[in-house]
């Protein structure tokens, strides 16, 4: 997992964090991931047009407690730069893939496998080749750069026609939208969190400082 990391970062600068935590109390794994991203400054800082600037990538996984179902959690933060290749949607298959070895407390193949998948992502924007990837990246089921899934666009569809038909007279048309879109939330607070320094100017740890986190990115409970 460290050569992967390492092969990321010497070919395009890009920057994964992986975070394991005992326990993160009261706090969602949503926030605690984008503080870290922002905080440790993971991601380049880079100029404006540096493709590099801010592309990174937190991986935090909180393991079960006791062994019980449902109280380990995993989240995928990722930074702006990394958001236009690695959006919502992609992240939420990574961690999908992920959640069969999660949930078997595997957790060393699991973090290995969602790092390899965030390489490949890399790789395919940068257009590098890594030396030895592991694991196929699970394809998507609609376009992820446009963030419209299939069964959206039908009701969009739905929608409009009945709009059409009806001369705009609808006053109340209840509907869910299901998409596989955000996993964390915009928290944004300070304080709490340890970390700074780094080298060369960069963050915690030798980040390359630039921490420009927003809060997209997917997780889940396993």
């Amino acid at each position: 997992m460290e050569a992967v990391i390492g092969e990321v970062r010497e070919k395009t600068r890009g920057e994964i964090a992986v975070v394991t935590l005992a326990d993160i109390g009261d706090r969602s794994a949503s926030d605690v991931a984008l503080q870290i991203g922002r905080q440790w400054g993971v991601g380049a800082k880079g100029d404006p047009g540096d493709r590099a600037k801010n592309a990174g990538v937190v991986v935090l996984l909180i393991p079960r407690k006791n062994h019980r179902p449902g109280t380990g959690d995993v989240f995928i933060s990722v930074g702006r730069g990394a958001e236009g290749f690695l959006t919502d949607a992609r992240a939420g298959r990574i961690r999908d893939a992920m959640l069969p070895a999660l949930g078997a407390e595997d957790y060393g193949t699991g973090l290995a496998l969602g790092v390899d998948l965030i390489a490949q992502a890399f790789a395919a924007e940068f257009g590098i080749t890594l030396t030895n990837p592991q694991y196929a990246m699970p394809q998507p089921v609609a376009d992820d750069r446009r963030g419209v899934t299939i069964p959206s666009i039908w009701l969009i569809a739905i929608v409009i026609l009945l709009l059409i038909f009806t001369r705009g007279r609808i006053l109340w048309l209840p509907f869910w939208i299901m998409s596989q879109g955000r996993g964390g939330g915009g928290w944004s607070g300070g304080g709490g969190w340890g970390g700074g320094g780094g080298r060369g100017g960069g963050g915690f740890g030798g980040f390359g400082g630039g921490g420009g986190f927003s809060g997209g990115g997917a997780g889940g409970r396993f």
